[in-house]
Formats: structure tokens, C-alpha cells, sequence
């Protein structure tokens, strides 16, 4: 019987996985920000239209947007955070880059714990070092 388990990838730091990252993250602000002034033009448009049809739905789509704004601020604030931490990444130094499905064959009379246990791949720049599987097949 095969059955699905996570699989850790993790990575060791190099000048190009920063390089990565950081041109990754910076291209995600940047898009936050052209959505905020896409969202700021929008605005003025409608604001200035409600304004003279409706005052009460004018407000409230004065507060939606400032919800919008607040939501966007924080998304923009934590992928800061983010690019402040890769920064700060030291060149050798192991890091989690996420997980990935894999698949893991279990028979009669296998330890499950064992087979289920977190499997490994630790990446060089997109290249396979070493993998680490307590379940081998």
C-alpha cells in the first residue's frame, strides 16, 4: 500500500538562493504597491461619484477600502520582515524552504512511525546534496 507523506525541503545558503529570495520578495512589495495605487486611483473615481449619489454608501466604501488598506499594509510589513531576515542569512547556513507531497510504501508488519517519519531533501542551488529518509524502501 503506498500512502502520502511530507517531505522537508531545506537549503543551504548561498549568495544565489539570496539572490532568489530577496529578488522574490522584493518583486512581491512591489506588486502590493502597484496594487495600492491602482486601488488608490480606483478610489478617487468612486468616492467622488458616491459622493454626490449616496453619502452613506460613499462611507462605507470609505471603510471597506480602509480595511483593504490595512490588510495590504500588513501583507507589505511581513514580506519586509522576510526580506530584512534573508538579508541577514549567513552563507552556509541550513535553512527550511518548505514541504513537498511524497509518497512512502507500507507493508504488513512495517513500523508505521518509521515509515511516516519526516524525510529530507537538502538543496545547493536547486541541486540534491543529500537525502535524508527513515523510511527507505
Amino acid at each position: 500500500m503506498i500512502l502520502q507523506r511530507q517531505i522537508v525541503l531545506k537549503a543551504v545558503v548561498t549568495e544565489q538562493l539570496k539572490e532568489q529570495l530577496i529578488q522574490d520578495l522584493e518583486a512581491n512589495i512591489q506588486r502590493i504597491e502597484a496594487e495600492q495605487e491602482e486601488l488608490d486611483r480606483q478610489t478617487r473615481r468612486m468616492m467622488l461619484e458616491l459622493q454626490r449619489t449616496d453619502l452613506n454608501r460613499a462611507m462605507q466604501f470609505r471603510q471597506q477600502l480602509e480595511v483593504e488598506k490595512r490588510r495590504q499594509d500588513g501583507a507589505k510589513a511581513e514580506i519586509q520582515e522576510q526580506l530584512d531576515a534573508v538579508r541577514g542569512l549567513q552563507l552556509g547556513e541550513i535553512v527550511i524552504r518548505g514541504t513537498v507531497q511524497g509518497q512512502v510504501e507500507v507493508a504488513l508488519g512495517d513500523s508505521f512511525s518509521t515509515k511516516m517519519a519526516r524525510a529530507e531533501i537538502l538543496l545547493e542551488d536547486d541541486i540534491i546534496k543529500e537525502i535524508n529518509d527513515p523510511a527507505p524502501d
